[in-house]
């Protein structure tokens, strides 16, 4: 299925982009090559002070630091990266920490490839050229290749520091290299192979190769070894060669060798992994973050992880694994999920949970993997969530749950839905249930439906545990609630799913994503489908230039205002895939072409992916770098 979608995409695209009328014809498939894919996110930049946030770093292997590539004519600029990055702090150490001062060098290109970052320097006959890679969360490694194209012997003593934002930091230097300690008591380690106070000397027709070692480690952790590093820097970056072959394998089988979608899903790809942070402080796994674009904020969002976890499933689920166990570790007492945990606790998000995908992300990476040591680990947690929603957010008691919070207000209820100020949510109040559990007074059949699916993956883990008595119970529970989310829900007038207030039953009338969910779940019957789908598809409703706005286009307070109209790419990707659970194939591949036309900057080099985008021009909106939208175009690449 996925190599047919490529090439009708390829056909699509060229309609629609360039008016070409004959198709294109079907292509080999080469694999792929990094090469191919230059600047697809762009790192350029040299910061001018430590919370310049409009620099992108590069980071990838979970690593808490990044790097940016140097810009040609800036002055003062010795031959290195710039940084690094601290994402702990949200600050950059230095303009350019690791540098080589050789007079009259100038930068001749810069360019980031997936899992690495290049460039190169001329000085008269002297070419320098540098790559960047990260060997692991810790540790970064630098070469530096100095090669003599000129007929006399060349040699000099380089200066391997550069100067930093705060003078206050506590250096240690040494003779290969320093370590610099920050106000948080993180620690940054430069080691160069060999003592740099040497005089390096390069004869004619010759090179030299030259590397050095930058560790960062968050406060209260274990440093690396940044000298055994250095002396397996060959392999390691060979290693780096392997990995990042393995990320780009389900890309590989998905055309041609450079193509639109492919360039999509490499940027995705490239994007996840730049978000990816490694165990630190009291997080034992990693995870990702939302967005590295939100330089204050260093925690993990549980819906968010659950997305997440779907996407690294289809080429880095040991990743997955590891993000599905930090969410899963903050589960409280009533089995609720925190929505957000951050390295500092104080800024902890435990006023609601977020919709619950927990078992759908669990049984995408099992499925991915076949590890069922993970479902041992993890199902009884994903049941105690589970059992969290009908205990505490099922107001009447009738099997039906409610979006709500632990401390009664409206915003963490709102919140908990993730649609924080949806139009649906304007006449809400909220409900008692009991000590520290509070209710919407309306069901949502978005909640409803997610819990039919979580259904239908518990149902699934549990018989590949062995558990035939749980499988039995959770498929005859979902069974009993998909027949209530098409009954309760669904409103034959208009042929579309809405919320229901909880007290009389009557539909909250607001055309939003949720009325797809029920599609995206395999909740809806063939008819409801067929129903919705004339909705999903009227240019006047939720066809618009980017498709599936979070509210109808032709609702009264529509509007570019986040949920109020705007296109979240995971909602989009639930609308297109339910459309092809219900066997419109033609239809999702349609408008995965249309979505991935009309983002803004998608398709474009350097330019990053939003958190949202404006339904009627394109236009990105809020954090860039987002994970969740990368992860969701990944999904739609790949046709899934």
């Amino acid at each position: 299925m996925k190599v047919v979608f490529t090439i009708v995409f390829l056909a699509l695209m060229c309609g629609l982009m360039m008016g070409c009328g004959e198709p294109a014809p079907p292509v080999r498939d080469f694999g792929i090559d990094r090469v191919s894919f230059p600047n697809l996110l762009d790192y350029r930049g040299v910061p001018a002070r430590a919370e310049d946030w409009s620099i992108m770093p590069f980071a990838d292997h979970g690593a808490w630091f990044g790097f940016g590539l140097p810009v040609a004519g800036d002055e003062g600029l010795g031959v290195g990266f710039t940084g690094p990055f601290l994402m702990t702090s949200g600050r950059w150490l230095a303009p350019q920490l690791v540098r080589l001062d050789i007079p009259g060098a100038r930068l001749v290109w810069a360019k980031s490839l997936p899992g690495l970052l290049e460039a190169r320097w001329q000085a008269e006959e002297l070419v320098i050229g540098q790559t960047l890679w990260f060997d692991s969360a810790r540790t970064a490694l630098i070469r530096t290749e100095l090669r003599n194209r000129g007929e006399a012997t060349r040699s000099w003593v380089a200066n391997p520091m550069g100067e930093l934002f705060d003078e206050t930091l506590t250096i240690e230097e040494g003779p290969a290299g320093a370590v610099i300690t920050t106000r948080d008591g993180d620690r940054v380690r430069v080691v160069w192979a060999g003592a740099m106070d040497d005089a390096t000397v390069v004869a004619p027709g010759e090179a030299e190769v030259v590397y050095c070692a930058v560790s960062m480690t968050p406060a209260g952790n274990e440093e690396p070894n940044a000298a055994a590093t250095l002396a397996d820097a060959e392999a390691s970056l060979n290693r780096n060669v392997e990995r990042w072959n393995a990320y780009l394998e389900p890309v590989a089988a998905a055309g041609a060798p450079v193509n639109p979608v492919r360039k999509v899903a490499v940027k995705a790809v490239q994007t996840l992994v730049g978000n990816w942070r490694g165990p630190a402080g009291r997080f034992s796994n990693g995870g990702l973050f939302p967005s590295s674009d939100v330089h204050d904020f260093n925690g993990f969002r549980a819906w968010d992880s659950w997305q997440h976890a779907a996407a690294l499933a289809t080429f880095a689920p040991e990743v997955a694994a590891d993000q599905l166990r930090l969410m899963a570790a903050q589960q409280d007492a009533s089995g609720m999920i925190a929505d957000v945990v951050s390295l500092d606790p104080q800024e902890d998000n435990r006023r609601n949970a977020t919709p619950p995908l927990f078992g759908w992300a669990l049984h995408e990476v099992f499925g991915a993997t076949g590890d069922l040591e993970l479902v041992r680990e993890l199902y009884p947690r994903l049941v105690r969530y589970h059992e969290f929603w009908y205990a505490g957010r099922d107001h009447d008691g009738d099997g039906l749950c409610e979006y709500g919070s632990t401390d009664g207000t409206l915003e963490a209820a709102r919140r908990e839905s993730g649609m924080d100020n949806a139009v649906r949510f304007d006449a809400t109040a909220m409900l008692p249930n009991g000590e520290g559990a509070w209710s919407m007074d309306q069901e949502s059949v978005d909640l409803n439906s997610y819990l039919y699916r979580e259904k239908i993956a518990l149902a699934a883990l549990a018989e590949a545990l062995g558990n035939g008595e749980d499988a039995g119970r959770w498929a005859a529970e979902s069974e009993r609630l998909g027949e209530l989310v098409r009954e309760t829900f669904f409103d034959e007038a208009t042929g579309w799913f809405y919320d229901t207030a909880i007290d009389t039953g009557e539909i909250v009338p607001v055309q939003g994503p949720e009325g797809w969910i029920p599609l995206w779940a395999d909740a809806a019957s063939a008819e409801q489908a067929a129903r919705a789908r004339e909705t999903m598809l009227d240019p006047a409703v939720f066809r618009t230039h980017v498709p599936f706005p979070s509210v109808a286009a032709d609702h009264p307070e529509f509007s570019d205002g986040d949920w109020r109209g705007l296109v979240w790419l995971d909602r989009a990707h639930f609308a297109i895939a339910g459309l092809r659970a219900y066997g419109y194939d033609g239809d999702a591949e349609a408008l995965t072409v249309q979505v991935m036309a009309h983002l803004e900057g998608t398709l474009v080099p350097g330019a990053p992916l939003y958190e949202s985008y404006h339904p009627l021009t394109g236009e990105g909106r809020n954090a860039r770098h987002f994970s969740s939208t990368a992860g969701h175009l990944l999904l739609l690449a790949l046709g899934e």
